[in-house]
């Protein structure tokens, strides 16, 4: 029977307003060299890929009708488009490469309103004013800006009140208990031994079946270093793309 395989690529784009967004610098090229892989080595064990992304991603090279590109936005709709295909599909494993964002915008407002909020409610107020009575208002304030529509490009003091994001490769069991799971950490400015313990308990946590840990400052100019474990050791370390791409693929397949 032909395997049918998920792959998460590029970065999520969080609404400030209708035309700002919070993103990341990842841009897909690793997903899109897995995809190609995929195809090039396991084109007949292959049902289809679904490649999940953002408009302004790498996306495969390869021509192949067996890839399915669903493309989202935010974290909600990356999301959304999962619990849709684990339900209308039979999926064998999952690449969630996409660097999902931490955080999200909650709501916006102008400092100048907030401040009178606050203002308004200390003199209003006849007893000792708690940092927890100011940190509600700052957490629920009245005067929201219009985060729907475009906000005044004059405003000089603006703020944006974010909020975490949904934790995706937490709900990929969830979805799919049986599925193959591959999951990515990145970190920065830290050893090896660190790596491997952060990525080792997100794979516990999440019970992934192998883990792709990066480090930041090991990437770039032709480079990506990444230790792939599972859940009893490191199971190999490469030093660019197309070497992480080949191990998933055989990771996937063997």
């Amino acid at each position: 029977m032909k395997k049918n395989i998920i792959i998460t690529a590029g970065p999520t784009n969080e609404a400030i307003d209708a035309v700002m967004k919070i993103t990341n610098m990842s841009t897909g090229a690793l997903g899109s060299i897995v995809a190609d892989t995929l195809i090039k080595k396991y084109k007949e064990e292959i049902g289809k890929i679904y490649y999940i992304c953002p408009k302004l991603c790498y996306k495969p090279k390869v021509n192949s009708e067996q890839f399915v590109f669903v493309q989202i936005d935010s974290t909600d709709e990356l999301l959304n488009a999962l619990e849709n295909i684990f339900k209308s599909d039979d999926i064998y494993a999952i690449v969630h490469s996409s660097a999902v964002g931490d955080y999200k915008g909650e709501f916006v407002i102008r400092a100048e309103e907030l401040s009178e909020e606050i203002a308004n409610f200390v003199n209003s107020t006849k007893r000792v004013i708690t940092k927890d009575d100011i940190l509600n208002i700052l957490k629920n304030p009245t005067s929201l800006c219009n985060s729907q529509s475009k906000i005044s490009s004059y405003e000089e003091n603006l703020f944006v009140k974010l909020t975490l994001t949904p934790k995706v490769i937490s709900n990929i069991k969830q979805f799919a208990p049986n599925v193959k799971l591959i999951g990515f950490k990145l970190l920065e400015g830290v050893s090896e031994d660190e790596l491997y313990d952060v990525a080792h308990k997100l794979l516990i946590k999440n019970d992934a079946n192998f883990i792709v840990a990066n480090l930041l400052n090991r990437i770039g100019n032709g480079k990506h270093f990444a230790m792939i474990i599972d859940k009893e050791k490191v199971v190999t370390k490469c030093e660019t793309k197309q070497e992480i791409a080949d191990v998933i693929s055989e990771l996937i397949f063997n």
